[in-house]
């Protein structure tokens, strides 16, 4: 009998040893949640937690101990607003349109503008995207009654899933999927540079930023001070995506700086290294830089409002020190 009973206290104290386990999981799940975007699965979700955990494990120590050194292409220009210019220039060149909101992305994925990213691939992760999506209702921002036709067939059908508008939580979970899109031909350059690096360390690429509607960006600019606040925001175009590098090794972000230079100096893409661990990239449409005409061109549009009279005394200088400046710009680019 004291067997039994001991037994079945074995057994009880095990059940309750799980169960404090099993609910504490499902606390931290909310937790999680807010950096999964685009995963669909049980499946597909303990891919993108092994995803993770390769993003944020431990390095070999022959890695170790390197300090990366940014390279001149992932630096600024002498004239700094040249970077943003560069993109902004990108757009007037083939008038490439901008989402100011949801129901402009909406729009943008159901014509086939931009596509749908997986949260999770062989080679790289979404780590970070849509982390300050919230479950409030859709609203425009352009101050004119929305068109809800997109964005109602896309809550018909997006990924092969339905989600009501009317329910907070699939509000937000639709958000966070839209989040996850680029135009083809930054998706290019994004899977370009992630196999590179899976092939060369074993590990998926931490992609943290893809389209960002002018409507989430301001929200994220409250917290993120290079989420920009132009006219033109580089990720309102779904061209530009972000990749983390605050787990890589000074081994690994040389290795990614050396791919992005490679593809900035073969004027497919505009990128820099930010403060905040991450590296900016922008891929042109069609593999081909803007002129520095129309780059320059676009210099006023790229600068803060607080900037217009500098901007209005660096165009009056004498014209050689100007040419001077151009010259610098160019070196600076090769």
């Amino acid at each position: 009998m004291k067997k039994v009973l001991a037994v079945i206290s074995v057994v009880i104290i095990g059940l309750a040893v799980w169960s404090v386990r099993h609910f504490r999981g499902l606390k931290h799940l909310p937790e999680v949640s807010t950096q999964v975007s685009n995963v669909s699965s049980a499946a597909t979700f303990e891919q993108w937690q092994q995803a993770v955990e390769q993003v944020r494990g431990n390095r070999d120590e022959s890695m170790l101990g390197s300090v990366a050194q940014t390279p001149p292409e992932l630096k600024h220009y002498d004239e700094r607003y040249w970077f943003l210019a560069a993109q902004i220039a990108e757009v007037a060149k083939y008038n490439i349109p901008t989402c100011q909101d949801y129901f402009d992305l909406a729009a943008m994925l159901q014509r086939g503008e931009i596509v749908s990213v997986p949260g999770v691939t062989d080679t790289y992760v979404l780590y970070g995207v849509a982390q300050r999506v919230d479950d409030s209702e859709f609203t425009s921002e352009t101050g004119v009654t929305p068109d809800y036709g997109p964005l109602q067939a896309l809550a018909k059908n997006f990924g092969g899933r339905s989600y009501d508008l009317n329910v907070p939580a699939d509000r937000e979970a639709l958000k966070s999927n839209m989040l996850s899109s680029l135009r083809p031909a930054a998706l290019t350059i994004l899977e370009e540079v992630a196999e590179a690096y899976h092939q060369q360390f074993n590990r998926p690429l931490p992609v943290s930023s893809l389209v960002r509607p002018e409507q989430y960006q301001h929200a994220l600019a409250r917290v993120n001070r290079n989420a920009v606040r132009i006219e033109t925001p580089p990720h309102s175009t779904g061209l530009a995506f972000d990749i983390d590098y605050r787990y890589m090794t000074g081994v690994e972000q040389s290795f990614v700086m050396e791919e992005l230079a490679r593809l900035k100096n073969a004027g497919r893409i505009e990128a820099i290294r930010e403060r905040n661990a991450n590296y900016h990239v922008f891929a042109f449409l069609n593999g081909t830089r803007p002129s520095d005409d129309l780059i320059a061109a676009k210099l006023q549009e790229a600068m803060p409002p607080g900037m217009e009279a500098n901007h209005a005394e660096e165009k009056s200088k004498p014209k050689s020190e100007a040419k001077k400046n151009t010259r610098r710009n160019r070196k600076r680019r090769r």
